[in-house]
């Protein structure tokens, strides 16, 4: 069941990774020229909000915590 929930969290978290990475190439001025500020700017909130998601799947229902 982790791996599971995790590869669900983690597609589930690239929806607003790629909100973030869209706002924050906006807020970087949106030129159409590839540099490495765009890196910091696209790519780190995208790949961050699936790595997220991920291991938020991936943890084990912590013993002792009802839901």
């Amino acid at each position: 069941m982790g791996l599971g929930r995790a590869l669900l969290f983690g597609s589930l978290g690239a929806v607003p990774g790629l909100i973030l990475a869209v706002l924050g190439w906006a807020i970087s001025g949106g030129s159409g020229e590839w540099g490495a500020e765009m890196y910091l700017a696209c790519y780190i909130p995208f790949f961050g909000c699936i790595a997220a998601g991920i291991i938020i799947g991936w943890r084990e229902d912590i013993p002792g915590v009802e839901d």
